[in-house]
């Protein structure tokens, strides 16, 4: 075989590796954005297992989200509290997602409206209606809030 022929079989093979891998390349391009745009599913990209806890367009009471003006910040927050804590009535300006890690979470707006959640749950949170939230179980409640503000405001407002 000649050094030509072998170039060209090299180049060929080249070629055809080249074309297999842009294929497979664009169609896992393609496709993991269009299964991450399923809520509530649960699907698998070896060896990762994704699945969506949540997904709302308005919080758990009805309230409609908005987001504050201002320089955008995500904030994620881990709350751990003892048996019996109960907040203060507060309001949140900006909107936020709660998933309860262990425990098990009672919330109350001001109008009457409650809520409870236990552990492996999670919920879209109110938005500008004063509630207060409290532990209403026998052990330690670890909640992991998270929400989409602005840099610099309060993402908890106290209310009277």
């Amino acid at each position: 075989m000649t050094d030509s022929v072998k170039s060209g079989i090299k180049s060929l093979y080249l070629h055809s590796f080249m074309r297999r891998f842009l294929f497979l390349a664009l169609t896992a391009g393609i496709s993991i954005p269009l299964v991450g745009c399923n809520p509530n599913q649960k699907y698998s990209l070896e060896p990762v297992i994704v699945e969506t806890l949540i997904s709302a367009n308005e919080s758990w009471n009805g309230d409609s989200f908005k987001y504050p003006r201002g320089q955008a910040e995500m904030k994620l927050e881990k709350i751990t509290a003892q048996p019996g804590f109960k907040t203060p009535l507060h309001l949140h300006p900006q909107p936020g997602i709660v998933y309860v890690q262990k425990g098990s979470l009672y919330c109350e707006t001001s109008d009457g409206e409650s809520l409870t959640v236990k552990s492996g749950e999670s919920f879209a949170s109110s938005q500008d209606t004063p509630h207060f939230c409290q532990n209403n179980g026998n052990g330690e409640l670890v909640v992991f809030s998270a929400s989409a503000g602005a840099r610099g405001k309060e993402t908890t407002v106290p209310t009277e």
